[in-house]
């Protein structure tokens, strides 16, 4: 018997950037994914806690899966710019969650031009992290989903933190969905041997190639959604909503998947 089952990426920007925010936009935003588009697994990048409170209020059905990359201790919560800056990499699901985990992933540089470069670029050198959930989807059916945002400036630290993800798949094994905004288009000679390697372990890319981010000048996506070999895609595509715009600068990619 195959399962059928709708999964989304989407970048939802960090909502300190978010004009006339309130919380019927939050609701009404992920009322349109969640429930007019039916999206069953949502992975979402710059989630901040504030939101998550307002999510878990309106959505008590959901579980909302991650930890923030700063960490959620007290030091965290008391320093109002760490609060603000404290995103996770969120998996959000009605599914049964078997098992979760925040993967720390590597973010500071190696050498100093690096290291000059990212204090100086907005918000570039923090951390990153990998969220991990084992979902049961049906009657015994289990697949492991892999949420990440990873650096946007330096390439040298987003190429250790690809290994890290390829090291963390190696070991991985239940059917795997990969989602996030990789902040790596399909010009990025790293990135693309990073679509290899996942291939020669039997993930592949789905092929959507045209932007995820509005602004970019290049029409190719930096979000991207990888599926173990044993997983078949009925269809993928991005969503476009008017009150999605007013929300994020990416648009969200979609795939539906036949689990067999």
């Amino acid at each position: 018997m195959s399962s059928e089952v709708k999964v989304c990426t989407f970048n939802v920007q960090n909502d300190n950037l978010v004009k006339n925010l309130t919380e019927e936009l939050i609701e009404n935003c992920y009322s349109t994914i969640l429930k007019k588009h039916k999206v069953d697994i949502l992975t979402t990048q710059e989630m901040i806690a504030s939101t998550l409170d307002v999510l878990k209020k309106k959505f008590p059905m959901y579980y909302f899966i991650g930890k923030g990359r700063y960490g959620t201790g007290h030091f965290q919560k008391k320093i109002n710019l760490l609060k603000k800056y404290n995103e996770h990499a969120s998996i959000i699901t009605n599914f049964k969650v078997l098992s979760q985990k925040t993967h720390s992933l590597p973010w500071l540089p190696r050498n100093m031009k690096d290291f000059y470069n990212g204090i100086f670029k907005y918000r570039s050198m923090t951390p990153r992290v990998l969220t991990e959930a084992v979902i049961e989807i049906g009657t015994g059916k289990r697949i492991c989903i892999l949420n990440t945002h990873l650096d946007c400036h330096m390439n040298t630290v987003r190429k250790r933190q690809l290994n890290y993800i390829i090291r963390y798949v190696k070991k991985t094994k239940s059917p795997i969905i990969l989602l996030g905004d990789f902040n790596s288009n399909l010009t990025n000679k790293t990135f693309l041997s990073f679509i290899e390697e996942l291939g020669a372990l039997g993930l592949k890319r789905i092929e959507y190639n045209h932007k995820t981010f509005r602004k970019s000048k290049k029409d190719t996506p930096i979000d991207h959604i990888f599926l173990s070999k044993n997983l078949e895609v009925k269809e993928y595509g991005i969503i476009e909503e008017k009150v999605l715009e007013t929300y994020s600068d990416h648009f969200p990619l979609y795939a539906t998947i036949i689990i067999k």
